[in-house]
């Protein structure tokens, strides 16, 4: 049905019914108008004529208005006269007071009544103003005229008032409308019958052009569109044809060349984007278009979200050159400018941080055909080596931490021993000093490298695990018994809140206790003296939750998503002499997801830190270690 609408036949059609109709109601409105004006004109006539001063009628009224003969010899008078004023079924005369009162009536069956006050139009206040009684208004319901009559001797004021209600007039257009309806029927049945025949004169030879295009649109060229005039349609169907034979060879020339370079584009995974010589884009892979879209996304605000959507409008080379931060690179500039080559390798962009992402960018010339008109543009292909710049970076920071934390052991060590052997008779007490010294830093660089096994082990799923069934209850309070002394030196209070019936757990209770002292003896140590420690556990149906809540002087915002990496130390809030490698918590982490569980942190600096421990209540990995008992 939609389509219908759409389609020739129906617009030919509409068009001539909107004619048709238009023209019938302008000439039944100017009709109609006519009618009316004609009525009002003649009544306004009649009435001016009649009752003018010089008339005959005029002077008997007036007569007997000067005599003081009263109402009764008007009324004598206007039925006598009936004839000359169009007095009839559809217009009476009365006689009003100077307040509008029927003092009398032309003729008993008026639509006047003797003794009632007749509804004050315009015209009868005009008349008592002193003004004109003999306007017609446009709209009324109804013809009236009204003047004037006194006499001075006698004190009297009568006003002669006529009024016709129209059913004439509305009676002829009526008739009329009725005759205008009957043509408008007619005309429309002629204008459809009419409009088929030119509809199809005309829509024949388009919808021979349509089907012709929807063929060339599917890829056929073989079908020639016959041509049955010679007017202006016919020579458009010559010319078509004529273009679906240059066109096909076109195609056929570079649909080829399009195919090779479809087949490298959708190969490559690396982004790839052609920009012509205004900085527009002319080609770009699914992977530049994927990245684009997301970086600029990122870039825009809430309210440009539809202009992101959107990107082959926005993505410009100016602002891909902006986006790598080179736009005013005076190198680039000379190449892009054409003042210098790009060379053979052309120009490269390495190690480019964009949201997160690490990019190289290599930029290059290419020249292509635009209007006939050669032109050189830039293409840029942008390979992603995130993977690479993380795995360099987190190679270089860690021998950088580790050299950093096995140096200063082995500083001390190395001075303890210099000083020992330097002075051989130095007191015993002093000579134990130092060698309780160098041994406490060797005992650090064992918890070290100790420590770098076990994420070692982990890193490569060579850690034994040993799991059993254990009593959570009986960790914590084990634990509180390990840090007791700890916690004395401090003065903290510690205090323990379980769930009553804590169910068993399996999984390695060593290595949950490992866990769990060391965020235990974390809280000890960065919670100032007089603390306030709480140890809490709960469980459901499937997992067990242990939390260590301190009041602590707690970790920045900004410090928090590293918490866990290693060799991380929140050097901003907690002092350096606190000691630590900054392994702890990594090993924590990886030990508790390792058993299918995770660590959750809530801090705020000033209030306090809490970390929670979430461990399902058997876990995953009790299953890998039957299966490898079992083979």
């Amino acid at each position: 049905m939609s389509g219908l609408y759409r389609s020739l036949y129906f617009k030919i059609i509409l068009i001539l019914i909107i004619f048709i109709a238009t023209v019938m109601a302008v000439v039944g409105t100017i009709l109609l108008n006519g009618v009316s004006m004609h009525f009002a004109d003649d009544f306004r006539t009649q009435m001016e004529e009649s009752l003018d001063e010089h008339t005959e009628l005029y002077e008997y009224l007036h007569g007997a208005v000067v005599r003081g003969d009263g109402a009764a010899a008007l009324e004598i008078t206007l039925h006598a006269y009936s004839g000359t004023l169009g007095l009839d079924a559809n217009r009476s005369a009365a006689v009003l007071d100077e307040n509008g009162l029927v003092l009398a009536v032309s003729d008993p069956s008026s639509m006047f009544a003797v003794g009632e006050t007749v509804y004050l139009t315009p015209n009868i206040l005009s008349v008592m103003r002193g003004g004109d009684g003999a306007v017609q208004r446009a709209g009324a319901e109804y013809f009236d005229f009204c003047m004037r009559l006194s006499s001075e001797e006698e004190g009297e004021t009568y006003l002669i008032y006529v009024r016709d209600s129209k059913e004439e007039m509305q009676e002829l257009n009526w008739m009329l409308f009725s005759i205008i309806l009957q043509a408008l029927l007619f005309g429309t049945l002629f204008a459809i019958l009419l409009s088929f025949f030119l509809a199809k004169t005309i829509t024949s030879p388009i919808q021979s052009l349509t089907r012709g295009a929807q063929q060339i649109a599917a890829g056929e060229f073989e079908q020639e569109i016959d041509v049955h005039s010679r007017d202006e349609i016919g020579t458009l169907t010559d010319t078509f044809n004529h273009m679906k034979s240059v066109l096909k060879n076109t195609i056929d020339q570079v649909s080829g060349e399009q195919k090779k370079l479809e087949t490298v584009f959708f190969y490559l995974k690396d982004a790839v984007v052609a920009f012509r010589d205004d900085g527009s884009v002319m080609h770009q892979n699914t992977t530049a278009r994927d990245l684009f879209v997301q970086l600029m996304t990122d870039t825009s605000s809430a309210g440009d979200e539809e202009a992101a959507d959107n990107e082959d409008t926005i993505l410009t080379l100016p602002w891909l050159l902006h986006l790598c931060g080179i736009e005013d690179n005076p190198i680039f500039r000379a190449a892009l400018e054409r003042d210098t080559e790009f060379g053979d390798e052309g120009y490269v962009i390495r190690e480019i941080a964009l949201r997160e992402r690490v990019f190289d960018v290599s930029l290059g010339n290419f020249r292509y055909m635009e209007n006939n008109e050669t032109l050189t543009g830039v293409i840029a292909v942008i390979h992603d080596v995130t993977g690479r710049y993380e795995l360099d970076r987190s190679r270089r920071e860690f021998v950088a931490n580790v050299s950093h934390e096995l140096r200063t052991p082995l500083t001390s060590i190395k001075g303890a021993a210099e000083t020992v052997l330097r002075y051989p008779d130095m007191p015993p007490d002093m000579r134990e000093s130092f060698l309780s010294m160098a041994v406490e830093e060797s005992d650090r660089m064992t918890r070290i490298v100790g420590d770098l096994l076990v994420l070692s082990r982990l890193d490569n799923n060579r850690t034994k695990w040993e799991i059993s069934e254990f009593s959570m209850e009986a960790v914590i309070r084990h634990l509180c018994e390990v840090v007791k002394n700890d916690i004395a030196e401090h003065r903290h209070t510690l205090s323990v809140k379980l769930d009553d019936h804590l169910p068993a757990i399996t999984a390695d209770k060593d290595r949950i206790e490992q866990v769990l002292l060391n965020i235990l003896t974390n809280a000890v140590k960065y919670t100032p003296d007089g603390g306030q420690i709480l140890i809490r556990a709960a469980a459901n149906g499937t997992h067990m939750a242990v939390s260590v809540r301190d009041n602590g002087m707690g970790i920045p915002k900004e410090d928090q998503p590293h918490l866990f990496e290693r060799f991380y130390r929140v050097e901003k809030s907690r002092t350096t002499g606190a000691g630590g490698t900054g392994l702890g918590l990594a090993i924590a982490k990886e030990l508790v997801e390792a058993h299918g569980g995770k660590i959750k942190l809530k801090s705020a600096v000033g209030k306090g830190t809490e970390l929670t421990v979430i461990l399902p209540l058997r876990t995953p990995l009790a299953d890998e270690v039957q299966e490898e008992t079992d083979a």
